[in-house]
């Protein structure tokens, strides 16, 4: 939107040679222009979203042209048009007028206050108080010191009818709800929230439903604490039990399933049903609706345990359960309870009515932990003072009290129940003092004993594909069984012989992978999409391979490496491929690294998910080692990629099975080697790899090294055939060989190579 300018209308004349349009003379800032429309809204003086020549719309380029003889030298814009609709920003009756006296030639996010930033917070499952922004906001206030921290003023306006008298509320199983807080709101007027709430709702990841349910939504971002609207004419009784379900008990859900509950999930029901599942989603029966005329804000505090145990037996996991299961303020309750109620009152949403009925059952103590001086220096390295220590509590709003010569008895906020001892609060101090000025020091220990052998393979193996340039990753051993179906593997593949979580935390993670490709074409299509289309990338790591009911499944350790694009070789030397003989040549160094020889590489057409002409397996003798080739071009449009993706994975724990580990030490050559290239015509049933051994073994002992450098086939090649071009490096370890020896070796390789390889030189 930033492209985007307002400008205004000074001046609406219908189209000489048509009768739905018109000519308007718009103020752009910088000048006067003309631009045609056909918007039955265009009226002078409005100010309204015009892109000039050049910008791009989801629709299309804009440019500069001519309707029916008069030229217009822009567009003015909808709201559809722009994408701004959607957050109330827009008019199905033609263009987006925009309120106000807008100067032309602001932008248009400016104008509308879209132009702030989106911040992602990758939380700490011990974090649940940061799923709130007021709890974000006093993190930087803590960090930055002298920061203040301005929570919003609620103050509700109630109407002289009691809340008490027009709901009961029973908490019949408190072991499962210490808290339960209520509020009514009488006429009640649905309809959609303003623009400014609807855009930090989907800013937010959270769609936009009406005003009242999005006020809910609101102010669970904002305090953290999840709320609910009932329709109060809906609950029968005008009561409301918080209870367990009763056995065989039914309950249709927001999302319209029907839902069956057991005896430990907690409930909220009326006087004779269930009309919500606490914490995680209400009820169908009592959902706002445009009837609504009353309705009843819920606020609860809901125990965790029971939350995630319920969201997990009926595979609900909602924002509000994300949150319960970490843990909500206790006294949290109430702010967040006012605070909803004084905004659907600033909407003109409704009234509220007077008091508030909160049941707490067994409040909950305040806590504290004795902090020593001493104790935080130790275990960080630091010479901190005590009054340095209490600074930086402080600026996190933990209260403390001096005690003793060494101690801070310091007392817990009710939202960090990540809090409970005083390692906890060091960690705190650590965070705010800054890990980088914690002084470095060297462990000191014992030596320990050498690592198993496939542990040292390990890291070799990691540390040589990092020396190749590919970037490593880890990601999750749990996938979605879907995701085979996105990558082409057969129904009777044995990689669909998956191992299945019990109690998966989604759909998208219920089986142990049995390869690696899902997790890393997840991290190439993430970064492809973000115009990042020269990766690398590798990951070594288990897949799990079903043993038997009641075994321990087989581990496999895997090498997966993925790449597309091009290889930056620097300025003097054109960008190399990411193509099937780039990953080939990682292959080839890894199993020479390892001392794996006589590996050969098969042509293979067998899987929908490789390339059928640029695939290959590899084997050791006869044992299958792994796969290499370009990916299946249905595959990458499964992804929405459009570039071509090797891949290769290796069974690790198979290569090491036939890796030498008999090391022989060489001496640096003390004589010249002798270089000479040799390129062949050669079959194209002919393996490259075939052609390799001919030479080495033509070359005898002499011959240091045999390396492709160049394939090439089309013109001056005759057909079926294809030029591979080797660098062959001669050397002895006892003289200088002289250009005969070489010429007579060399016409040796070549005459194998015709013999037995039908090849000739080119």
């Amino acid at each position: 939107l930033d492209q985007i300018i307002v400008g205004k209308i000074l001046e609406v004349k219908p189209h000489p040679n048509a009768d739905h349009l018109c000519l308007c003379s718009v103020d752009t800032g910088s000048g006067i222009i003309q631009l045609v429309s056909g918007a039955p809204n265009l009226k002078v003086g409005a100010c309204v979203a015009v892109a000039l020549p050049g910008v791009t719309l989801p629709g299309g380029k804009v440019e500069a042209r001519e309707f029916r003889g008069e030229l217009s030298e822009g567009m003015l814009c909808s709201g559809a048009e722009l994408g701004t609709d959607e957050w109330g920003f827009g008019d199905d009756k033609g263009i987006l007028l925009l309120g106000g006296d807008i100067t032309p030639g602001t932008s248009l996010d400016k104008a509308l206050n879209l132009d702030d930033r989106i911040l992602e917070f990758e939380l700490t499952p011990n974090r649940g108080d940061c799923q709130a922004v007021i709890n974000i906001a006093r993190e930087v206030k803590g960090i930055i010191a002298g920061t203040k921290l301005n929570l919003p003023k609620v103050a509700v306006e109630e109407c002289e009818e009691k809340t008490v008298d027009l709901i009961g509320v029973t908490i019949q199983d408190p072991d499962l709800c210490r808290r339960y807080a209520c509020r009514v709101v009488r006429n009640i007027k649905l309809g959609p929230s303003p623009s400014w709430m609807q855009y930090r709702l989907l800013s937010a990841g959270m769609r936009p439903i009406n005003n009242i349910v999005d006020v809910t939504n609101y102010v669970m971002l904002e305090y953290g604490q999840p709320l609910h609207a009932f329709d109060y004419d809906m609950l029968k009784g005008r009561q409301i039990n918080v209870r367990r379900a009763k056995p065989g008990e039914k309950m249709v859900s927001l999302d319209g399933a029907e839902r069956e509950l057991d005896v430990e999930m907690l409930v909220i029901a009326d006087q004779d049903e269930a009309v919500a599942i606490a914490g995680v989603m209400g009820g169908l029966a009592s959902e706002v609706t445009e009837k609504t005329r009353t309705i009843v804000l819920e606020s609860a505090l809901f125990d965790p345990y029971s939350v995630r145990k319920t969201a997990m037996r009926l595979g609900m996991r909602t924002e509000a359960s994300a949150r319960f299961e970490k843990g909500v303020n206790p006294e949290g309750v109430i702010p967040a309870l006012d605070r909803a109620a004084q905004l659907i009152q600033q909407l003109g949403a409704g009234e509220v009515t007077a008091d508030v009925i909160d049941n707490y059952i067994r409040p909950e103590p305040q806590r504290t932990v004795r902090l020593r001086t001493s104790r935080v220096n130790r275990v960080l390295g630091t010479e901190l003072t005590r009054a340095e220590v209490q600074e930086i509590l402080s600026r996190l709003d933990f209260p403390c009290e001096l005690c003793g010569q060494d101690s801070i008895l310091v007392t817990v906020p009710p939202y960090r129940v990540d809090i409970s001892e005083e390692v906890d609060l060091i960690e705190e101090v650590a965070r705010l003092y800054g890990y980088d000025q914690i002084p470095v020091t060297y462990p000191a220990g014992t030596l320990v004993q050498d690592q198993e052998y496939s542990d040292s393979i390990k890291e070799l193996v990691t540390d040589t594909v990092c020396g190749f340039g590919l970037d490593e990753v880890v990601t999750y051993s749990f996938i979605g069984e879907n995701v085979y179906d996105k990558l082409r593997i057969p129904q009777d593949s044995p990689l669909r012989n998956v191992l299945r979580i019990k109690n998966p935390l989604g759909e998208e993670q219920g089986v142990m992978r049995t390869m690696l490709l899902p997790g890393l074409m997840d991290i190439l299509t993430y970064n492809y999409h973000r115009k990042l289309t020269d990766l690398g990338l590798f990951e070594v790591g288990n897949v799990f391979i079903p043993s038997g009911e009641g075994k321990t499944p087989d581990e496999r350790l895997h090498l997966g490496m993925i790449a597309c694009g091009k290889v930056d070789t620097g300025w003097q030397a054109k960008d190399m491929e990411r193509d099937f003989y780039y990953l080939k040549g990682i292959v080839e160094g890894i199993l020479e690294i390892l001392r794996v020889e006589g590996v050969q590489f098969q042509s293979y057409a067998g899987s929908p998910a490789l390339h059928p002409g640029r695939s290959a397996q590899i084997f050791y003798e006869k044992e299958l080692l792994g796969y290499l080739g370009e990916l299946h071009p249905d595959l990458l449009a499964n992804y929405e990629i459009k570039t071509r993706v090797v891949y290769c994975e290796l069974d690790l724990d198979k290569v090491i099975q036939f890796s030498s580990r008999d090391f022989i030490a060489q001496p640096i050559p003390r004589y010249p080697g002798v270089s000479r290239d040799l390129a062949v015509l050669v079959p194209f049933s002919v393996p490259a790899a075939r052609v390799q051994e001919l030479i080495c073994r033509g070359g005898g002992n002499l011959l240091k090294e045999a390396r492709l450098f160049d394939v090439y086939y089309g013109d001056q090649v005759p057909e079926g055939y294809r030029s591979l071009a080797y660098s062959l490096l001669y050397q002895s370890p006892e003289r200088t060989l002289t250009d005969e020896e070489v010429a007579e070796i060399h016409s040796g390789i070549l005459q194998l190579l015709e013999r037995e390889a039908g090849a000739r030189l080119r």
